[in-house]
């Protein structure tokens, strides 16, 4: 048996179909002549029945028919196909026409092939599903700004509330309208709130119509479009309603269409064969409704995002012309903005003028104070990983967002849109950079960026204005700090002043911008054990590039390599001199924590290795030895005690070992051994077996490459620092330094066997202020017997360049002299001369 819903939704195309029928009954000899005149006979008997053209027919059918299954209106194609079928089965019950059967499947005529192409689109409507929102992207892509639409995703505890608003407007009996205002600032989630009081509508009870006025081409056309909407979703409901809904809708704009007219004749209203005014037709569409059994649920969204005009449309619609019997209206807004509106129109109206139109103003239920940071941590807990999400419940949470003292940015979000515009652009950083950065610092620098866009571009470009870098003896112990001010006994932020006085923030904004800033840059012990928190100098950029620069070390990739151990660094090592970042993995190597002796010995293990590839592909100078024998510096025998307990010889050992395996050339371990000797760093090697190492690495390395110039600089490093004993309350005079006496046959034989110029060079003392004023380095002489032995061993060196020698030896003799007391006038031509004085000129 059919349902009573079934036949009211479905009344006037029976209807429709009835007529039709018994129309074509009734006239079926007069329209079968009047077809076979101007149709059947000038037109389709003269179709040729051959394979060719029956393939052409059914081609042209089903191209019909597909076009029309996927571009058709449901609704449109059931109805036609409801007229075909009944015309179809007419014309083969009267035997009127002759027709052609398909010649290679004669059980089918033509005919059947076109009725066929029409009512297959209308049977494919009833299984097909329009496509829903993909959810593939739902972690990965971002998160859209959607109100929510079911009480399980209801945040805020504001359910309860819808619930009860939803239960009295079903037990409220109204003769007029009844409007329900709900009031709530932008983004506060109003829609939200409407969705849960529509959860909770007894779909049985009430009729639920979403009308959107801010989609209609301005004011004058709300009331129409109110209308249009209002009919077509009571047609299903009343078809009778509908008609007189639009009826009265053209009565009152005094505009009336074709369409409309018809829509009235189909539905058999009354309103055909009298006349009523619009008032008539207020009251009996009142009726109608009151006696529809159900309640009718007008909901108004975003009302405060209409122009001022059509926000008093709307006002009028609600309060006369749509204000009929069992209609609740359920309106958001802003009550300033809709006050704003109703004043611009009239200044003399009061603000008590909404409270004529709204019997009842709801504000949204307030949230409870931690709800948006829940939200904030349900969206991060997505793409976020693990550790991370620890930092941030463990330090941002307990150090920004709940402790109201000096890190307190809680205000920073106002609503729930703000958080997800901020989930949104901290998923893109954290993409990019989130594995290259401290995961605190970054989330924190994008707040800045979420909140005051200015602030943070000013940071970047001009990071002067509120930050010092601390140096430090290593390059990669320096950091920022906050630049401040003394005021009252205490150190304040600069920048709260500097913002303060251009006047362009509030004091509260201020407030927010400096907690932000001190968090950021405050020396948590966190931030300085990170190695790449922003306070970093080396890290700065990479936070607001969201991407690695060609001079910048992958953080990611060093950790992937010291985790893996030895092999892992020494490949990296080697890749970073191919791509000219030794220095950044050094300063990286420096700045790494070791808590155990094995991570202690890879990270010294990795220097030497690393220290050998720098000074081989930069200046020798310029690796960070201080920082490397701080590192090596067993003061009171601290490192033993610390990672060699009960292990006698325990550092030495290792730190002897890695001094014995290194390679030639020599220069990196040379000039660590030669640093720890003149600073009177104890590393627990004795000083006989640093004394023997120099001696292996000058020998060999004067045997393997010469007397290089590297070379010569070891060899002035393998000295000893003499401190002279003065007497008591006596000012102590200069250090003196005397090379090793194992040195002086390793010496002789090199200068013997190799080309000895760079030796010379270095034998030159010219005068600091003249330079043609030169002498020998007195140090020079405890390395021969005597200074006629250093003379023959010069003058019988065969790889000397004649012209050097001469040149040399003019200037030995004329010193000679003088008995090498002080020094002599004379001008170098040759690759002997003294390069010019730091900050002089040479001569021409």
């Amino acid at each position: 048996m059919l349902s009573k819903t079934f036949l009211k939704t479905n009344l006037s195309r029976i209807l429709l179909v009835f007529c039709f029928t018994a129309f074509l009954l009734f006239f079926i000899r007069p329209i079968n002549g009047w077809l076979t005149g101007f149709l059947v006979t000038p037109l389709l008997s003269g179709f040729e029945s051959n394979v060719f053209n029956e393939l052409i027919l059914i081609a042209l059918m089903g191209t019909a028919a597909t076009w029309l299954t996927l571009f058709g209106d449901k609704i449109l194609l059931r109805n036609l196909a409801l007229i075909v079928l009944v015309f179809y089965a007419l014309q083969l019950s009267q035997h009127s026409w002759i027709y052609f059967r398909v010649s290679f499947f004669p059980a089918i005529r033509d005919w059947d092939v076109v009725a066929l192409g029409l009512i297959i689109p209308a049977a494919t409507s009833f299984f097909r599903r329009m496509p829903g929102p993909s959810t593939v992207n739902s972690v990965e892509g971002f998160n859209e700004d959607l109100p929510i639409q079911s009480k399980e995703h209801d945040f805020f505890g504001r359910n309860v509330m819808a619930g009860e608003i939803a239960r009295k407007i079903i037990y409220t009996n109204n003769t007029r309208s009844f409007a329900i205002g709900i009031l709530g600032e932008y983004g506060s989630g109003k829609t939200s709130f409407l969705n849960l009081i529509k959860c909770h509508l007894d779909a049985g009870k009430t009729e639920v119509i979403d009308f959107n006025p801010w989609s209609s081409e301005g004011a004058g056309n709300i009331h129409k479009d109110f209308f249009d909407v209002l009919a077509r979703r009571l047609y299903a409901l009343n078809p009778k309603i509908s008609a007189m809904v639009l009826d009265y809708s053209r009565k009152l704009s005094r505009v009336d269409s074709s369409y409309d007219k018809f829509v009235r004749q189909v539905s058999f209203a009354k309103s055909l064969f009298q006349s009523y005014s619009h008032n008539d037709d207020f009251d009996l569409i009142s009726k109608l409704l009151f006696d529809s059994g159900k309640k009718i649920i007008i909901v108004i969204d975003d009302l405060d995002r209409l122009y001022h005009e059509e926000v008093m449309e709307v006002l009028r619609l609600i309060r006369n012309t749509a204000s009929f019997n069992n209609v609740f209206y359920l309106v958001a807004y802003d009550r300033r903005y809709i006050e704003e509106a109703v004043k611009s129109m009239n200044a003399q109206v009061r603000s008590s003028f909404l409270d004529k139109i709204f019997q009842l103003e709801i504000p949204l239920p307030k949230r409870e104070e931690d709800d948006l940071l829940r939200i904030l941590e349900n969206h991060l807990g997505t793409f976020v990983n693990e550790n991370d999400m620890k930092a941030y419940q463990e330090h941002i949470v307990q150090t920004g967002f709940t402790d109201p003292y000096e890190f307190n940015f809680r205000q920073i979000f106002r609503q729930s849109r703000d958080v997800l515009k901020f989930v949104n652009t901290f998923k893109l950083a954290y993409h990019f950079v989130g594995t290259e950065v401290l995961f605190e610092s970054l989330f924190v620098l994008e707040l800045l960026e979420f909140r005051f866009p200015d602030i943070y571009d000013r940071l970047f470009e001009r990071r002067e204005d509120f930050v010092r870098a601390v140096p430090r003896r290593s390059q990669h112990e320096e950091f920022y700090e906050l630049k401040t001010y003394r005021e009252d006994k205490e150190d304040l932020p600069l920048i709260s002043r500097t913002l303060t006085e251009e006047k362009m923030f509030g004091e509260d904004e201020i407030s927010l911008i400096t907690a932000l800033l001190k968090h950021m840059f405050f020396r948590f012990n966190r931030f300085v054990d990170s190695k790449n928190a922003i306070i970093y100098p080396a890290c700065f950029d990479r936070y607001f590039r969201y991407r690695l620069a060609v001079n910048d070390l992958s953080e990611e990739r060093f950790r992937m390599a010291w985790a893996s151990g030895a092999d892992a660094l020494k490949s990296l090592i080697a890749e970073c001199a191919d791509e000219d970042l030794l220095s950044q993995l050094s300063g990286r190597l420096f700045q790494q924590k070791t808590g155990n002796r094995q991570a202690f010995e890879l990270k010294i293990r990795s220097l030497f290795y690393l220290g050998a590839s720098y000074v081989r592909q930069k200046d020798k100078r310029s690796f960070d030895y201080g920082a490397f024998t701080d590192l090596i510096y067993n003061y009171n025998g601290s490192i033993d005690n610390k990672y060699y307990k009960n292990i006698t010889n325990g550092f030495a050992g290792f730190l002897t070992t890695e001094f014995e395996a290194a390679e030639v050339p020599y220069v990196f371990p040379a000039e660590v051994i030669h640093l720890l000797k003149r600073e009177g760093k104890v590393t627990g090697i004795a000083a006989e077996t640093l004394t023997r190492l120099q001696m292996k690495y000058i020998q060999k390395y004067f045997e393997t490459r010469g007397m290089t110039k590297e070379g010569v600089w070891m060899l002035w490093g393998i000295r000893q620092r003499i401190s002279p004993p003065v007497p008591e309350r006596t000012p102590a005079g200069p250090d003196r330094f005397l090379f090793e006496t194992p040195l002086i046959p390793i010496v002789k034989e090199a200068l013997k066997k190799n080309d000895p110029t760079e030796f010379l060079k270095t034998a030159i003392n010219a005068d600091l202020r003249n330079r043609s004023d030169c002498g020998i380095h007195p140090e020079l002489w405890q390395l021969f017997d005597s200074p006629a032995e250093f003379r023959n061993i010069v003058a019988d060196n065969e790889m000397l360049v004649p012209a050097v020698k001469t040149e040399f030896l003019e200037f030995f003799d004329r010193l000679a002299l003088q008995e090498f007391y002080g020094l002599v006038s004379f001008e170098f031509k040759t690759v002997l001369k003294p390069a010019p004085a730091i900050g002089g000129e040479e001569d021409d």
